[in-house]
């Protein structure tokens, strides 16, 4: 299935503009002159997908799609191209599908003479049928291709080193989605990026927390005697702050294919230990894996994978106030046994992690280790969820609010107001007059509001409307 491996890492190609201007997500060819079986057409039937994500306040309108295919020297006869919503990191349902399509072109990209005198790498442009407009999140493209010939179609794949997105998946007849590289294949998907009208609340200043590795010292299992575990790290949000949290990035090391999903709670502090689950995420998909070479581990005899995992709480940020809180992963472990979360001895964020057998009713600290992690996102020191102060100068009340929001302003008068939803867009049917905010016709649910004041400063919090 696999040809040889070579070559060397150029950078990932991806950019976007926000002025209905040419866009583009994907990968760059590494030479690799290794491949995927992507043929269909035969008693067999092979197919290969990767994912690309559209950032906040983007609309990208897909017109062509380009990729990388080692042949012969026949043209394919036709390629199949479906665009898929993502589901638990995986690909989901099909948004759009075009059946046998002719490329519009076939191209050299590099001659394989040396490795294989009957194949060579081409680049495969497929104009699509019709024009898919896709918005902010994850999505996934399917390929398959009818070869021309004997030598099938196998779908060109990068060098592990080349980290975009989540790795990539390969799938045969209507078995379920597999994979166990930890690279991407080399793709383009092209069009043109507008903006999409969303206005990112003001969550403050860019921050963030981590444990660093310690030279790979030691890992603790998710997997321990066939026994499914979860392990949980603290971090610590600083007094008069809250914290957006958008992204959290786990080092694992392990053996075969990894993690597509897992389940992420976020948990309040008991005792110093974790405590209620403020926050969950059930088989919350990764957003990006990146590989990190082939590392030593105590008790085995062959190397293991180094991988950074990353979680992506971008669209939907959790806001956190001051204090201690534990991040607890349960994995969905795919073809694998040996999948382990890389621990240090060195001194890091707050006490030592925990691990949990019972799905998180007990929990048992790993004395004198902490998880290699880090936590993301915006600190804003004037946010607060009390009912009854958002900073030291700004006041507002009650929080819950059912139909009047009062706000007094003791720093500057407020020029401007505007109400936005927990996606960040801007929302209507309320009425802001001096100091008041009229929000009875609003639905229920959390809202962020941002003041805009007299003196060019400004300040946003979250109100809860019942």
């Amino acid at each position: 299935m696999f040809k040889r491996l070579s070559c060397a890492l150029l950078f990932v190609v991806t950019h976007f503009s926000f002025s209905q201007e040419t866009c583009t997500y994907g990968t760059v060819s590494n030479l690799t002159t290794v491949g995927e079986n992507t043929s269909t057409g035969g008693s067999s039937q092979y197919a290969g997908a990767v994912d690309f994500d559209i950032p906040f306040g983007t609309t990208f309108t897909v017109t062509q799609v380009k990729f990388n295919v080692l042949k012969g020297p026949a043209a394919l006869q036709y390629v199949n191209v479906a665009f898929m919503q993502e589901q638990n990191g995986m690909p989901g349902n099909v948004i759009e599908e075009f059946l046998s399509v002719v490329p519009s072109s076939q191209t050299l990209a590099y001659s394989m003479d040396d490795i294989d005198p009957f194949m060579d790498s081409y680049q495969i442009t497929v104009d699509l049928p019709t024009q898919i407009v896709l918005q902010k999140g994850k999505y996934f493209m399917r390929m398959s291709a009818a070869p021309g010939d004997s030598t099938g179609a196998w779908w060109e794949i990068t060098n592990e080193g080349q980290a975009y997105g989540a790795f990539d998946f390969i799938q045969v007849d209507n078995n379920p989605w597999g994979g166990a590289g930890y690279y991407s294949k080399v793709f383009q998907v092209l069009g043109s990026c507008s903006d999409s009208g969303e206005v990112m609340p003001d969550y403050g200043d860019v921050c963030a927390q981590e444990n660093l590795s310690n030279d790979f010292e030691t890992a603790m299992p998710f997997i321990f005697n066939g026994q499914l575990l979860s392990i949980a790290d603290d971090f610590i949000v600083p007094e008069n702050t809250t914290f957006h949290l958008t992204d959290f990035t786990i080092n694992a090391m392990l053996l075969g294919g990894g993690m597509h999903n897992a389940t992420i709670n976020i948990r309040n502090s008991n005792n110093g230990a974790p405590g209620a689950v403020l926050q969950s995420y059930i088989n919350k998909g990764v957003s990006s894996e990146e590989f990190h070479g082939y590392w030593p581990f105590p008790g085995l005899p062959v190397d293991v994978a180094s991988i950074h995992i990353n979680f992506s709480f971008k669209n939907d940020p959790v806001a956190l106030t001051a204090g201690q809180y534990f991040i607890e992963v349960l994995p969905t472990p795919f073809i694998t046994d040996f999948i382990n979360w890389e621990a240090t001895s060195q001194e890091g964020i707050g006490d030592y992690s925990y691990i949990s057998a019972d799905g998180g009713v007990t929990w048992v600290q790993n004395e004198g280790y902490q998880q290699v992690f880090k936590v993301e996102g915006f600190c804003n020191t004037n946010l607060s969820t009390d009912n009854q102060q958002a900073s030291s100068s700004i006041v507002f009340y009650p929080n819950p609010v059912k139909d009047i929001l009062q706000i007094v302003s003791q720093k500057s008068p407020v020029r401007t107001l505007t109400v936005y939803d927990i996606q960040g867009r801007e929302v209507n049917g309320y009425k802001f007059d001096h100091n008041t905010v009229q929000m009875e016709f609003l639905a229920s649910g959390i809202y962020l509001i941002k003041m805009q004041f007299e003196n060019g400063s400004s300040e946003t919090f979250k109100v809860v409307k019942e």
